[in-house]
């Protein structure tokens, strides 16, 4: 499987970087950075999928931000 090296910014200096396995599945090349494809985005905002949490517990719904 593939191979890459994956920087971590939680890490201070030059050991930032990682070999990561893939194994099969993408990940992405830094850790701490959100990343989503835009397909996924256009199927979320299409069906009524609730937000979750890291346990599957449904999360209150996020407050609207008016620009002023």
């Amino acid at each position: 499987m593939g191979k890459r090296k994956m920087i971590n910014f939680a890490m201070p200096g030059t050991g930032q970087y990682e070999d990561v396995e893939e194994e099969g599945m993408p990940k992405p090349c830094a850790m701490g950075i959100p990343w989503v494809n835009v397909d996924t985005l256009s199927t979320i905002a299409r069906r009524t999928i609730p937000r979750t949490g890291p346990k599957g517990e449904i999360l209150p719904p996020q407050p609207v931000q008016r620009k002023a």
